[in-house]
């Protein structure tokens, strides 16, 4: 290759010759104008085949700048929508504290936006394919929703609204840190979210209550079993979430005033297949909200029984040689325990009496509903059961207190009588 400098207009242009005889013209520092927000002088490189279109590239460099309100803006760095995604999930994992929303979100990732778009470029995706693919999203939802089964087949969720928000905080990261010129999703519009005709039924009224608790003791006297109905037992007096209960220590039992402390709770940590990192259980030393934080009463004997059983499995890990815990359910290698497995029991057992499966927070719902009926508070229940606001427990709540329906029908009934007899 043959290199020479040469001037035309007044500039300096290196002119290279191939060993074919092709020719190409480079201008190095060609001066665009004065950056607007930064005041400093935007040069560039241009190149070109000829002297002639040398020139119209230099003139096109410029408007472009000029186009660009006078600022260099940075090209898009990423090499697809894939890319993006990730880029944007890393941000995203520094500001959010909770696990369950990070897996929650790795899951729409993984099933929803990156099959769907991650080899397109992200400045070539359209409003119409987004809106085409949300359209998709709540027919899938619909048709699992008439299937009946409890839980969404994968990649048909009803939560598809959730997963359109994600996809245009994507597109907002990629115009803000790479120079997108819109976020398509702005544009379109998303499906109302199907919703079942049947009502899930998520408590254990007097019946089935007494079915279920007759049931446990008839369970053969195995440390499986004493596990699973001291867990049962205390999720139904105290109304713990079954992740708050798992993550107790010894310490976090007070027999003096009959309490427990709840301040910690267990998660469940996604691994990543790509760097071969296995999910796995950890303990976050947080509840769930600011108002998790709290000392629920119970009755002694369900403390009692809680401490028998943490006295066992360190007898357990006595005798094996094993350093001992001070969590109340351990597994036998003393780690925190998944709930994963008991639910998977906790459901067949539900299913052989023939109950409804709701997993542990059927224990929740009915510890509420016992004592709606008995004739607690709102607010004493919110605090207990550690929820942020009193709306959320009379929205979940509301509908598991039928004597109390009853009784608002008789004081009507009784006031109208005794107007009458006025």
């Amino acid at each position: 290759m043959k290199i020479e400098k040469i001037t035309h207009n007044n500039k300096k242009v290196i002119k290279k010759t191939k060993t074919n005889g092709e020719i190409s013209y480079s201008l190095k520092g060609a001066y665009l104008g004065l950056d607007i927000k930064t005041g400093k002088q935007v040069t560039t490189t241009i190149t070109a085949r000829t002297l002639k279109a040398l020139d119209r590239n230099l003139i096109q460099a410029k408007l472009n700048f000029e186009k660009n309100d006078s600022t260099k803006k940075e090209k898009i760095q990423v090499k697809n929508f894939e890319e993006l995604s990730e880029l944007w999930f890393n941000s995203f994992k520094n500001w959010v504290s909770s696990e369950n929303t990070l897996n929650r979100v790795r899951g729409y990732l993984d099933t929803y936006i990156i099959p769907q778009f991650g080899k397109y470029k992200p400045d070539k995706i359209s409003s119409s394919e987004i809106q085409a693919w949300a359209n998709q999203l709540a027919i899938n939802a619909q048709g699992a929703l008439e299937t009946g089964k409890k839980r969404s087949v994968k990649g048909k969720t009803k939560d598809f609204g959730a997963i359109i928000h994600k996809l245009s905080d994507i597109f907002d990261f990629g115009t803000t840190h790479f120079g997108l010129k819109t976020n398509p999703v702005q544009s379109i519009k998303i499906p109302p979210k199907p919703k079942s005709n049947s009502k899930r039924v998520m408590v254990l009224h007097d019946e089935d209550l007494t079915k279920w608790l007759n049931f446990l003791e008839s369970l053969p006297n195995t440390r499986g079993n004493r596990r699973f109905k001291i867990i049962c037992d205390t999720l139904l007096c105290s109304g713990l979430r079954i992740n708050e209960l798992l993550a107790l220590t010894i310490s976090d039992l007070d027999l003096e005033s009959s309490e427990i402390t709840v301040n910690k709770t267990l998660v469940w940590k996604n691994g990543n297949k790509k760097l071969h990192i296995k999910g796995g259980i950890t303990c976050k030393l947080s509840t769930k909200t600011d108002s998790g934080f709290r000392r629920v009463s119970v009755p002694l004997n369900s403390l009692l029984r809680l401490k028998a059983f943490h006295k066992e499995m360190n007898s357990y890990f006595i005798k094996h040689r094993l350093p001992q815990s001070s969590l109340i359910f351990p597994t036998i290698y003393g780690n925190y325990m998944c709930d994963r497995n008991e639910r998977a029991t906790l459901k067949k057992r539900l299913e052989s009496i023939n109950l409804p499966n709701y997993g542990f927070h059927l224990f929740r719902h009915t510890h509420a509903s016992i004592l709606l009926n008995a004739g607690a508070n709102w607010k004493e229940l919110q605090v207990r059961m550690g929820h942020k606001s009193i709306s959320t427990t009379m929205d979940i709540y509301a509908e598991l207190a039928p004597k109390k329906k009853v009784e608002a029908v008789n004081i009507y009934l009784d006031k109208i009588s005794s107007l009458k007899l006025l």
